[in-house]
């Protein structure tokens, strides 16, 4: 998920992007963060091995930013925020809070110092670096013969084979694992005796890793919206594709009763499908294309593929940019006469555009179980199965294709959590997520002793910005203040 990009690159200019040589121990210099930002934010570095496995070799740079307690006299501490991806940066979300956006339910502000931290490789830390021209070059996505499958081979090693070239060795030490062990540096850095953590959907992942390694440094830890690491690239790719037509699904029957859907009264899963099809056979102009650096054809895959993000939430949110369903009707009705700009797919423009850093850290973290022609054909046949509208073309469909030829190997691979000692951990997740289903969640609850898992009855992607009227988002913020679980097997309405 992403923020307006001028947030993201005013963030780009403060510092920090450089390899650093200071140890880690050495006290936070905390400076502004640039005059297009608000004064009450903060921003600081450290440095952080490259490799842990050499911890006294070259270090990198680990940039992040803190918003004081708004009431400092009630101040518990400090709460490290990541707010997923892999590719968000914590910088990045904190800087509406500090501007008075409240993404944030308003007590984290009033009782912590929210620190934003950019994982290893994303946003102002040292970053994976990439060949935007390779990115941009016309390759298809879903291939539907064995030479175009050929070509896409091709394609994702040139990416590959870039991002190597400017990022150097760096790029093999961006896994998960690095980056839990980054934070504890971080904590260590910031005074605090042990951890408070609010991880949403990647951030689960980085919060599982760090209660393995550091299990009695945790005082809090909310992990909301779970994204379960414990599976193989085929099971993850087979539950997504499910969650993601649950959500359409959801969508579609909303469409009919709903006045405020732009589609209403419709059979939208068949207008959807004709629309893809219409679109497989002749792509889409996209206007928005002719000012914007995006793709102007659309294609019946890329409808599929980024229709995705607009069910990460059900209402609008503007700060994050996101349409929600009322912006998803309105986007196909628009296909639908002919102009299709908002499933068209960003062109990179400068070497730490997307697809480059958030790929780098998902082909270190699974295994690829895409090699031939008949892998894709059968990963393809299973998707249609799952899925018969999306087809599983939703956001694991790049991380599995692109990691075909990394030319690094895997460092993080998958694995149950073994997680000893810890204090209780709060595991969050709402019973219509496209992006994180519940079975993971329910998983992770078994995996990890102690653990209480808080259900959400209802649809997107995390509860954190819910705001103060969500039972479930107070609740969230309820534990991280005072540590008290809800009790188990509590359900809260959406």
């Amino acid at each position: 998920m992403r923020l307006k990009t001028a947030i993201a690159s005013a963030l780009a200019c403060v510092a920090g992007l450089t390899a650093a040589t200071s140890a880690s121990a050495a006290p936070i210099a905390w400076h502004g963060c640039g005059p297009d930002l608000p004064r009450a934010l903060q921003c600081g570095e450290i440095a952080v091995p490259l490799d842990y496995a050499d911890p006294g070799g070259a270090k990198v740079s680990l940039a992040f930013a803190r918003l004081p307690a708004a009431h400092p006299a009630k101040r518990v501490g400090s709460l490290i925020i990541n707010p997923g991806g892999p590719g968000a940066t914590g910088t990045s979300f904190i800087a509406p809070e500090a501007a008075g956006s409240h993404l944030w339910h308003p007590r984290l502000h009033q009782r912590f110092d929210l620190i934003g931290m950019d994982p290893r490789g994303i946003g102002t830390s040292t970053p994976v670096q990439c060949e935007p021209d390779t990115f941009n070059a016309p390759v298809s996505l879903f291939p539907r013969s064995a030479d175009e499958f050929a070509q896409l081979e091709s394609y994702v090693g040139a990416i590959g084979q870039g991002c190597l070239a400017r990022t150097g060795p760096f790029l093999g030490h961006v896994d998960t694992l690095s980056v839990a062990r980054d934070m504890e540096a971080l904590r260590r850095a910031l005074g605090d005796k042990k951890l408070n953590f609010l991880g949403l959907s990647y951030g689960a992942e980085i919060g599982s890793l760090y209660a393995e390694l550091y299990p009695k440094r945790i005082r809090a830890m909310a992990l909301d919206g779970i994204l379960d690491h414990s599976v193989s690239t085929k099971r993850t790719f087979d539950s997504l594709a499910r969650a993601y037509e649950d959500s359409f699904d959801r969508f579609a029957a909303w469409c009919r009763h709903a006045a405020a859907c732009a589609l209403h009264g419709r059979d939208v899963g068949a207008m959807f499908d004709a629309l893809v099809a219409r679109a497989d056979r002749e792509p889409i102009p996209a206007s928005r294309c002719n000012s914007e650096p995006c793709r102007p054809a659309v294609t019946g895959g890329d409808i599929r593929r980024n229709a995705f993000v607009a069910f990460t939430t059900k209402r609008p949110e503007p700060i994050l940019g996101l349409p929600g369903w009322v912006g998803l009707g309105a986007a196909l009705a628009q296909a639908e006469q002919g102009d299709a700009s908002a499933f068209a797919t960003p062109l990179a423009t400068d070497p730490l555009s997307d697809p480059g850093p958030p790929l780098a850290v998902n082909c270190l973290d699974y295994r690829r179980e895409i090699r031939t022609y008949e892998d894709y054909t059968a990963m393809v046949a299973r998707g249609r199965r799952l899925a018969p509208h999306t087809q599983g073309a939703g956001e694991a469909w790049l991380g599995i294709l692109g990691c075909m030829r990394w030319p690094v190997p895997v460092a993080n691979p998958p694995h149950v959590p073994k997680v000893h000692g810890a204090p209780p951990i709060l595991l969050v997740s709402a019973t219509h997520d496209p992006s994180t289903p519940i079975v993971g969640a329910r998983r992770m609850a078994r995996q990890i002793p102690g653990s209480v898992l808080l259900t959400r009855n209802g649809d997107g992607h995390t509860s954190s910005w819910l705001g103060a009227r969500s039972d479930t988002a107070s609740a969230i913020v309820d534990y991280l203040v005072t540590r008290k679980l809800p009790s188990r097997g509590t359900h809260l309405p959406d």
